[in-house]
């Protein structure tokens, strides 16, 4: 459910916006609660350039890690030359980072740990995350059960295997969190399709023509969330949580 690719990418980078589920609002979120403070901040997954460059106001070392090597291009060429100095991106897989025990002050992901391995992926997050420290977290959630066969099948394309909305605040404390506050941001969610309905209108023959399997996902993702009343079921929730043990 990442946006990568075309104009729409480039555009966030110029506006401030962050092309991902919950938008700017889960970073509002972050802040609203409390002002993050600290030394080093990790944030997860591509997309994420513009909350990296805010959290340079509050961090002297960042870190952006993605899992594949194309995210990892795209987000050095996006960074500006001046928030190279602060901003270090790297090819990591999340669940086995090379960061030590209690690194980060702070942790962020946004839509990008919603996914199989989430269970190994949690433990190595808190492994590396400071004790007290903070973890804002970002997941597309399950509003309804059972879920049509559409949704499951955007969730299968997508990779993604998402918790219910009324259980992953339980999820997080059995996990050795204390969760100080949790919002419910899926009201983010139709413009975050509308924007990936605008991608794939947008997008040249070339483009379409060179990752096929992309811009049919994004063109079966839009119009089962915006025609098909995957709205009633594919939720997003932020939660920010500090690390008890």
């Amino acid at each position: 459910m990442i946006v990568k690719k075309n104009d729409l990418a480039e555009e966030a980078i110029q506006t401030n916006n962050i092309l991902l589920p919950g938008g700017s609002k889960q970073l509002d979120h972050l802040f609203e609660q409390k002002s993050p403070q600290g030394t080093r901040a990790l944030i997860i997954g591509p997309g994420c350039e513009n909350v990296a460059i805010k959290l340079c106001e509050n961090f002297s070392n960042i870190n952006i890690i993605a899992n594949d090597y194309d995210s990892v291009m795209q987000i050095r060429m996006k960074l500006k030359d001046e928030d190279k100095n602060k901003v270090k991106v790297k090819l990591m897989d999340y669940a086995h980072t090379d960061f030590e025990d209690e690194y980060f002050d702070l942790i962020y992901a946004q839509g990008s740990i919603s996914v199989p391995d989430k269970k190994v992926i949690i433990k190595e997050l808190k492994r590396i995350l400071a004790s007290r420290g903070l973890f804002c977290a970002g997941e597309i959630v399950s509003l309804r059960e059972p879920v049509p066969g559409f949704v499951n099948d955007i969730w299968e394309r997508s990779g993604i295997e998402p918790i219910t909305s009324w259980e992953i605040k339980k999820y997080y404390e059995v996990k050795g969190f204390e969760v100080l506050s949790e919002k419910d941001l899926s009201d983010t969610l139709k413009d975050f399709y509308e924007k990936l309905k605008s991608t794939v209108s947008k997008a040249n023959k070339n483009e379409k023509e060179a990752d096929k399997k992309y811009f049919s996902r994004m063109k079966h993702e839009s119009h089962a969330y915006l025609k098909l009343g995957g709205d009633k079921y594919i939720g997003f929730k932020s939660l920010i949580m500090r690390k008890l043990n």
